[in-house]
């Protein structure tokens, strides 16, 4: 399933429901208490998978949980709106948070990050012009850090083929994140079967949420060519 660099969110809930396997109603927030002023693309998440569980006690009460692995979009009831901004979205260790425009459906994305390393900081910068492009890179990121089984690895997608007997399918490709926008993108996302493979800032990483014997294809081949780092569970 190859998502669209559309503005719509319609792939992206069909991947999330095939990738998790059931969905809910409850898993999104009632529409009646979403703000009416928060961009159509925020508003459809949040009534879609706003609530959506992980199954876990880690996370503040009606949290969108699958979507707070890495970084962690606010609830609901943690939307701060000042003036015409609203910060929905930070970094793990609140190191940096997104922005986007109230009442502007149409509102980019904009972000402090750059503050880590600029000399010559300007606050929240535009980093996404698409808020629809920035969500599906952002979620996509959250299911592979909350898989059960997670691999960093070094290599090519090439060698991580080796891996698999089936061909791996592009899901996502040239996503931008949260870098300026210069810089490219950082995201890209494929999947062979129950398995999600992310590239994020030129490293790879695998998930799933089912027990995985990559070992047995670990061969003399493979092994030359790829460096496979268990991340969880440790």
């Amino acid at each position: 399933m190859l998502l669209k660099d559309t503005n719509q969110l319609d792939d992206l809930k069909d991947f999330l429901i095939s990738w998790y396997g059931n969905y809910d109603s409850s898993y999104g927030v009632p529409v009646d208490e979403i703000p009416a002023y928060l961009p159509k693309a925020l508003q459809e998440l949040y009534a879609f998978a706003g609530r959506w569980k992980d199954g876990s006690d880690d996370h503040l009460g009606n949290s969108p949980e699958i979507f707070q692995q890495q970084d962690c979009l606010y609830s609901v009831e943690r939307l701060k709106k000042d003036q015409d901004k609203i910060t929905f979205l930070e970094e793990n260790q609140a190191n940096w948070t997104c922005q986007v425009e109230a009442g502007n459906d149409d509102s980019p994305v904009y972000c402090d990050e750059h503050l880590l390393w600029d000399d010559h900081p300007e606050g929240h910068i535009s980093v996404n012009d698409s808020l629809y492009h920035f969500l599906k890179s952002f979620c996509l990121q959250e299911v592979v850090f909350g898989c059960k089984h997670l691999f960093f690895i070094e290599g090519t997608l090439e060698n991580i083929q080796m891996l698999f007997d089936k061909p791996i399918e592009t899901v996502w490709l040239n996503g931008f994140y949260v870098s300026p926008k210069e810089d490219g993108p950082s995201h890209a996302f494929y999947r062979c079967g129950d398995v999600l493979v992310m590239e994020r800032f030129g490293d790879y990483w695998l998930g799933s949420s089912y027990d995985l014997d990559l070992a047995s294809a670990l061969n003399d081949d493979v092994l030359s060519s790829i460096n496979l780092r268990r991340i969880k569970p440790d």
